[in-house]
């Protein structure tokens, strides 16, 4: 979905294209024909021939070490400024890298910075930068870089402008300190994942640029260059063998989109591909069966749900009465999680409640006795309360002016069955209530349309997140000023813009944890979203031409989709 810096605890989307190079070996060129002769001379001719061979013969030529990945969807931009789905990191961890990142075990480590300090007034941060690093064009990375980065994004509005809130500015002290300067002190600072650019690119550019320029081919510091990309087929990243942190040992990266789950599992069984970020869950019996693939089944740091348009705003497509939370409320009474869980999971997840998943430990808010439990006779309740009666008989309620509630189901069938069947399961649900849905089936991208740039023309919605391990960036989701970008929802509370300014500056944890609870809260209580399920991130890789396969967290993680880079470093060859 959209776009959520991929962080774990998480964090938490077509045939194969191009031969595999890891397949042959490789043989010295063949000797040249003997001319004929008597047998003498025949011997002494191949003696010759060999010594000259062993002198004189090409090294032999060494196939390139190509690793690829199925995906079913690819990224909506190369640009950090811009980009908004999930899949954007597949750029984003490959091409660059922030001030500050995670070691293995999710312990906090130096990026592009090598250590950072705090003012005693916590106001001022100061990133002392590691020194030697080279951008991809050959360029010096310097404090200018990281300088240009966190001003443009204080003084754009852009996606990931958010993470920076409550930051003034940053300043050049010398080539390689900077100082970022906050209004207050920052709780978030060292959970912020901003990509740095290079300044030497972008300084031309105005702010307003910025909201539509992208690099075809982004210059970066990471550990990988993208130099193609083909949509809707592949794209492919060349190691960077002079990357600061350490030379990938597998020479390219080619990720292959799949529109089709059981076309990436062919691939996927017969090695056209190598590894596939995500399995559709009644592949995995068959999966496991193969001794030459390993099948990963990481904790639930995912949550998927069903959103509802709560954009009020005369550009709105929508139907206005999904405007009324009582209607949304009685929706998630009258939906059987655990029916969800079990048909369209096949029971690998569990049923969703409130927005942080419970993976993320103290930052989750456990609704407890407050929980909208499966009760259809609660959910025609509160609808009858609210004055939502079927008068006409026809089974679908209409409200005092015989409007009827009936709505629009967006759907996506490219990321797998879990959503069609999910759906199915919802749309009985709200039926039995008197709530109508017309499913309208699409892929990734024409959804996104239908809310970003056909003014949100639908009504309710499947889509879902990734969590993070500070709760921040997954919260800035619903804010106000996120409508149009991040937001899928395009909800708008007051008093929930008000908590997030305050979780910023909160620096005592337990009253943080306290004020995250609450915005949690206004989210359940209101329903912009319900929360359906946190699914289990289930991903599959071939171990019989690769290895080194490095899971984050250590033991428990995922492999393809990590909160650092360590996979993609360590990976290699047979």
């Amino acid at each position: 979905m959209k776009n959520k810096l991929g962080i774990l605890v998480s964090i938490l989307l077509i045939t194969a294209l191009l031969l595999s190079a890891c397949g042959g070996g490789n043989q010295l060129k063949p000797a040249e024909s003997l001319a004929q002769g008597d047998e003498t001379t025949v011997a002494t001719t191949e003696a010759k021939t060999t010594q000259a061979d062993a002198t004189t013969a090409e090294p032999a030529k060494v196939e390139p070490a190509v690793l690829r990945i199925g995906i079913n969807r690819e990224p909506d931009s190369t640009s950090p400024f811009i980009a908004t789905l999930s899949s954007y990191e597949i750029i984003d961890n490959h091409v660059y890298d922030d001030l500050i990142e995670y070691d293995d075990d999710l312990n906090i480590v130096g990026g592009l910075a090598k250590d950072w300090t705090v003012s005693e007034d916590g106001l001022v941060w100061t990133f002392n930068l590691k020194e030697g690093i080279k951008w991809t064009d050959g360029e010096d990375f310097t404090a200018d870089d990281v300088v240009w980065t966190y001003n443009a994004l204080v003084n754009g509005e852009y996606p990931q402008s958010v993470q920076l809130s409550g930051i003034l500015r940053a300043e050049k002290v010398d080539e390689y300190t900077v100082n970022v300067i906050t209004d207050e002190p920052k709780a978030d600072m060292e959970a912020i994942r901003v990509s740095i650019l290079p300044e030497h690119i972008y300084k031309d550019k105005s702010l307003e640029d910025l909201h539509t320029f992208a690099e075809e081919f982004p210059v970066g510091t990471g550990p990988f260059k993208l130099v193609e990309w083909e949509a809707g087929q592949y794209l492919k990243f060349v190691a960077n063998k002079d990357y600061f942190g350490g030379t990938p040992q597998v020479d390219e990266l080619v990720y292959v989109v799949f529109a089709n789950a059981d076309t990436q599992m062919s691939a996927l069984t017969t090695g056209e591909i190598d590894a596939a970020t995500s399995v559709v869950n009644n592949q995995i019996p068959m999966l496991e069966q193969n001794p030459d693939i390993e099948v990963v089944k990481a904790l639930g740091v995912r949550f998927t749900e069903l959103g509802f348009n709560c954009w009020d705003d005369p550009q709105s497509k929508g139907n206005p009465l999904i405007l009324d939370p009582k209607i949304r409320v009685a929706a998630d009474y009258a939906i059987d999680k655990q029916k969800i869980v079990k048909i369209a999971l096949n029971g690998l997840g569990t049923p969703g409640t409130s927005m942080i998943p419970p993976a993320a430990g103290v930052w989750h808010w456990d609704p407890g006795e407050e929980e909208h439990k499966f009760n259809p006779d609660k959910a025609k309740q509160i609808l009858e309360e609210a004055g939502y009666t079927d008068k006409d008989g026809d089974g679908i309620r209409e409200d005092a002016a015989g409007n009827k509630l009936d709505f629009r189901f967006a759907v996506i069938t490219s990321y797998g069955e879990a959503y069609v069947k999910a759906a199915g399961i919802i749309q009985k649900n709200l039926q039995d209530v008197g709530i109508n849905t017309t499913i309208n089936t699409m892929d990734g991208g024409a959804q996104s349309d239908l809310i970003y740039e056909q003014d949100f023309d639908t009504d309710l919605y499947l889509w879902g997140w990734g969590a993070e391990l500070d709760p921040s960036l997954k919260l800035s989701v619903m804010l106000t000023e996120q409508i149009g970008k991040r937001s899928d929802c395009f909800w708008s509370n007051p008093a929930y813009d008000e908590l997030y300014i305050k979780q910023v500056h909160q620096i005592d944890k337990a009253e943080r944890v306290k004020t995250v609870h609450q915005m949690q809260k206004l989210i359940y209580d209101e329903a912009p979203y319900i929360i359906l399920y946190n699914r289990n991130a289930i991903e599959a890789y071939r171990i019989d031409k690769f290895e080194g396969w490095t899971k984050v967290p250590t033991k428990i993680g995922t492999t393809i989709t990590q909160v650092n880079k360590s996979n993609f470093l360590n990976i290699k060859r047979k």
